[in-house]
């Protein structure tokens, strides 16, 4: 059995989402700006007349701003979010035996990181999004 995934940079890092949860990759036009949110959230864009929370994952991951100008869009019935990355890297079809659970959950910046595969002679770190957006909800919750 076999997963496809999304492997994209951020800051010389390399990261995957499973290619299910995606809707589009775009280049960000533009946003606007949110007061009262976490820091890694940028604002709100606009897809297709329905608006999308933009989160700076690097700042969400590694506590440091992006200027990139790409866009990973997850799908709806999902939640309404979009990804501002470096790159795209690939797309990979990956057997499940190759993905290595973790436990990183101790490290804030990793804490929607729960598994990773080697790709490329590099470590490539598998985004869980349901966690991801757990840890979204309880940042607005603080």
């Amino acid at each position: 059995m076999e997963e496809k995934f999304l492997v994209f940079c951020v800051k010389g890092n390399r990261y995957a989402i499973p290619s299910k949860s995606i809707s589009e990759v775009a280049v960000l036009d533009k946003y606007f700006p949110l007061p009262l949110v976490p820091d890694y959230i940028r604002g709100i864009i606009n897809r297709y007349s329905i608006p999308f929370a933009l989160i700076d994952i690097c700042r969400f991951l590694l506590n440091d701003d992006s200027d990139s100008h790409k866009i990973i869009v997850l799908k709806e019935e999902i939640d309404k979010l979009a990804f501002l990355i470096d790159d795209i890297l690939d797309i990979v079809d990956l057997p499940h035996e190759k993905i290595i659970k973790t436990d990183l959950e101790e490290c804030s910046s990793a804490r929607s990181i729960k598994a990773y595969f080697e790709w490329k002679g590099s470590n490539v770190f598998c985004i869980d999004t349901e966690e991801l957006i757990n840890c979204i909800k309880q940042d607005f919750t603080r």
